[in-house]
């Protein structure tokens, strides 16, 4: 049984991953990204899967890619973070 304060829960939603999500219990990859996002190609800058409250999840573009640092959140970036994810398979 894994000690409930090494649990990265919806209220450290957004400040990178740093102990096992509560949903997928799966830990930070090496570069602080949730383990179940693992690194989402550009021009995605940053994002969470919201750890088993969508309406936490978000993702964040990178302003000088054209996207002008667009940020989408909710329902919206669980479907985009799927998207991105089966194509980066």
């Amino acid at each position: 049984m894994r000690d409930a304060s090494s649990h990265y829960g919806p209220e450290d939603a957004g400040s990178g991953q740093r102990g096992i999500c509560v949903h997928c219990l799966k830990g930070p990859t090496q570069e602080g990204h949730d383990g179940c996002l693992g690194t989402l190609p550009a021009p995605v800058m940053n994002a969470c899967c919201g750890h088993g409250k969508a309406r936490l999840a978000y993702i964040q573009y990178w302003a000088e890619d054209g996207t002008g640092g667009k940020r989408i959140s909710g329902d919206e970036a669980i479907r985009e973070q799927a998207r991105l994810k089966k194509g980066s398979q």
